[in-house]
């Protein structure tokens, strides 16, 4: 699969779905934002009807108690506390509104407005109650509330007197119809509360389970980008990073690239390997240009002398013939350059199927020839004897096909092991070949 992915397109995907997910995640967090704030929202009416509901009950509880207190005990003081939570405090009327801010469309605040003008509607008991308090207590009239001042009694209760006014005070506020009524009217503001309380309860979870679910999106976009991270991690690791370590271990090593990772590098490393094998063979061709005679294709002078100072400085047996062709330069006056040159690669092919593999045949001058036999002593000279008699031969009897005249050769050898040594092995393998020259040539001489 590696070798058919294109890390462009990996990574060009990779941005894609990047950008989308970003993209995806601010909006998320957007509706995640704003549905925050309605959960804020929320809760705060939530606490805020809480706080109203029981501001509610505290004021409606505190009226009952002041003209309860006022009808057992006489004292204006609890009439006074009852009109200052009535008329000054207000904690029902109060609550209600705070209640109509939080849902002013809701039904519930419509019924607990109902119920609180039924409540209005049953102060005129207590209204009624506090009225025979004062009449029972002597209470300057001047002082009293214009709600006390506004109440009728009856002739019969006006008749009373300030004892049984006072007792029947105490009848009106603690009878089971006053209860009663008071017992609903409390049922239909606690029902109407419950109402609303769960209206907003209901919106503040609708809320809540929105920005869960926006938490959650969230969370998911974040694995997806943890995973496309390390996706990408592991793309950059084994498609990228090992292969351009191996690429320079390979440098270092000088060899081929291997062929893995992603496509691009992978286009890479054919092209290095393509450029690599064309110069590596450009190389052993001028190598082989360099060592080569590009006639004859065996090795040239400079191969020669450094083969030669190599076997001499190692000390190891072995044996130097020079070969020359004998009368070349007629030969090659005669017939001519191309013949001449016919002639030279002969001499080289019958050389080099004479010796061995191990042997270095070279050419070291125009019809110069040496070569280096290894693992070579004197007391095997006759082997040297029968090749160069057997190329001899060879030469002797041309080929009419091959179009080149008979010819014969001159060598001198020489070896490491040789009596009475001169100054180099070279030399005393001249003077041998020399020797050769002078005393009728086709042949060969040992120093």
């Amino acid at each position: 699969m590696a070798g058919k992915v294109k890390i462009r397109i990996v990574s060009n995907c990779s941005i894609v779905i990047t950008i989308i997910l970003a993209a995806l995640c601010i909006i998320i967090s957007l509706f995640g934002l704003q549905k925050y704030a309605v959960l804020c929202n929320a809760t705060q009416e939530y606490i805020s009807c809480e706080k109203a509901v029981k501001q509610l009950q505290t004021g409606s509880d505190n009226l009952t108690k002041q003209v309860r207190l006022a009808a057992m005990t006489g004292e204006q003081e609890y009439i006074d506390a009852y009109f200052e939570e009535a008329n000054v405090t207000k904690s029902r009327e109060n609550a209600i509104d705070s209640l109509t801010q939080i849902e002013s469309n809701s039904e519930a605040i419509s019924a607990l407005q109902d119920a609180l003008a039924d409540s209005v509607h049953l102060m005129q008991t207590e209204y009624y109650a506090m009225r025979l308090v004062e009449e029972a207590i002597d209470a300057d009239p001047s002082t009293w509330s214009k709600e006390l001042q506004a109440v009728i009694l009856s002739s019969e209760d006006e008749a009373l007197s300030k004892e049984n006014k006072l007792s029947r005070a105490q009848s009106l506020v603690v009878s089971i119809n006053y209860e009663n009524a008071k017992e609903e009217i409390s049922s239909e503001v606690d029902a109407s509360l419950n109402t609303l309380m769960q209206e907003i309860w209901d919106k503040q979870h609708v809320a809540a389970v929105i920005f869960s679910h926006v938490y959650r999106n969230l969370i998911v976009c974040v694995i997806i980008f943890a995973v496309i991270m390390l996706l990408t991690g592991l793309i950059m690791l084994f498609w990228i990073a090992k292969p351009l370590l191996h690429y320079n271990e390979s440098i270092k090593h000088g060899t081929i690239f291997p062929i893995h990772g992603a496509n691009e590098l992978q286009v890479l490393a054919e092209t290095y390997n393509k450029i690599y094998q064309e110069n590596e063979e450009r190389e052993l061709l001028m190598k082989r240009q360099a060592e080569h005679d590009p006639l004859t294709e065996l090795l040239n002078r400079g191969s020669f002398d450094r083969i030669l100072n190599l076997y001499e400085s190692d000390h190891n047996n072995f044996a130097l013939i020079l070969v020359d062709i004998d009368t070349f330069k007629s030969v090659n006056d005669t017939y001519g350059h191309a013949t001449g040159d016919l002639i030279l690669k002969k001499v080289a092919t019958l050389l080099r199927s004479a010796f061995r593999t191990i042997d270095y045949v070279c050419r070291i001058g125009g019809d110069e020839f040496a070569i280096i036999m290894v693992d070579m002593t004197s007391n095997l000279s006759y082997t040297i004897t029968d090749k160069i008699n057997d190329v001899n031969r060879q030469l002797a009897n041309p080929d009419p096909e091959e179009g080149v005249p008979a010819v014969s050769l001159s060598a001198g050898i020489a070896f490491t092991d040789r009596d009475n040594p001169g100054n180099s092995l070279f030399k005393d393998a001249d003077h041998a070949l020399y020797y050769t020259k002078e005393h009728g040539r086709n042949g060969c001489t040992f120093y």
